[in-house]
């Protein structure tokens, strides 16, 4: 069985439900970016050609930002299957927010 110190279990959960808080608002962060600058474009009446580079890394980062998302939570089931393997396995550190749940017998997230 593995030995966790109830303490530094309760940080490691903390810590988790803050960067799943800091990754879907850094999603929506870039969203709203994207949004803004077609917004802009389109009122300043750009021709694609100009913006398609811009637009393109827009969406680029976008894409590296749901690819972390989800290694994030890849890593939090992890986290949750050594957590069910040691001495708290009875202890609740609370549900991370959101899609951040982590149940080690499920292969995919679920929500509180």
């Amino acid at each position: 069985m593995i030995n966790l110190r109830e303490g530094s279990t309760r940080v490691v959960a903390s810590d988790a439900q803050e960067m799943g808080g800091m990754i879907d608002r850094a999603l929506l962060q870039q969203m709203r970016l994207a949004t803004s600058f077609i917004e802009a474009s389109q009122e300043s009446k750009l021709a694609m050609p100009m913006t398609q580079a811009a637009l393109q890394s827009l969406a680029e980062g976008l894409t590296c930002l749901v690819q972390g998302r989800a290694k994030m939570s890849n890593s939090v089931r992890e986290m949750t299957k050594i957590l069910k393997h040691s001495n708290l396995r009875e202890t609740s550190f609370g549900c991370p927010t959101g899609p951040w749940t982590a149940i080690a017998d499920v292969t995919e997230p679920v929500a509180c």
